[in-house]
């Protein structure tokens, strides 16, 4: 039967070959040739992308979107907005989409920040959960129950795709007989 295994090693390493010249390092300035930036969202995703978390929630606690349109993004900032937050602005978008930004700040409101537009989604949602027959109803049998969030399927996937990173918690029961 030792030919058998030999036969098999042989079809495993068959394909090695193939994968071999994978270390090819030409892909890196492919994303600048033209990054796609729309919204306050597409610039919050390459904030994501680039793992710039910090700076995600600064812009979308404190930016309104006036206007936007290829190299040229007007917006309306909070009151309370850092001030280096438009040199920030500039100089990241300028790196994430490989083109120069023109940034400027307008006295015109604007749409909402990213910040205020989620919370107005999950107060809808939970609005409508709580005209959600069945949702009334729980909440008629549980005096003093409150909805307190309603998650919204696309961002529960991605609370199940952050879960996965997370090692598995740590049981502390003790199995041995006193």
């Amino acid at each position: 039967g030792g030919g058998g295994g030999q036969t098999m090693r042989l079809v495993q390493s068959e394909p090695a070959p193939m994968q071999a010249p994978a270390p090819v390092r030409a892909p890196e300035p492919e994303p600048a040739a033209e990054v796609p930036v729309r919204s306050l969202a597409d610039i919050a995703g390459l904030a994501e992308t680039h793992r710039d978390i910090a700076f995600k929630i600064i812009f979308k606690r404190n930016v309104r979107l006036v206007s936007i349109e290829p190299g040229r993004l007007t917006v309306n900032l909070v009151p309370d907005a850092p001030k280096t937050l438009l040199g920030d602005l500039t100089s990241r978008l300028q790196k994430w989409t490989g083109r120069r930004w023109i940034v400027s700040v307008s006295n015109e409101k604007g749409g909402p920040t990213l910040w205020e537009e989620e919370n107005n989604r999950r107060e809808m949602a939970i609005a409508d959960a709580r005209s959600d027959p069945t949702v009334a109803a729980i909440l008629k049998a549980f005096p003093g129950a409150k909805i307190v969030d309603v998650r919204i399927p696309d961002a529960v996937a991605q609370d199940m795709a952050a879960d996965e990173d997370m090692p598995a918690p740590e049981t502390d029961i003790d199995d041995e007989e006193e």
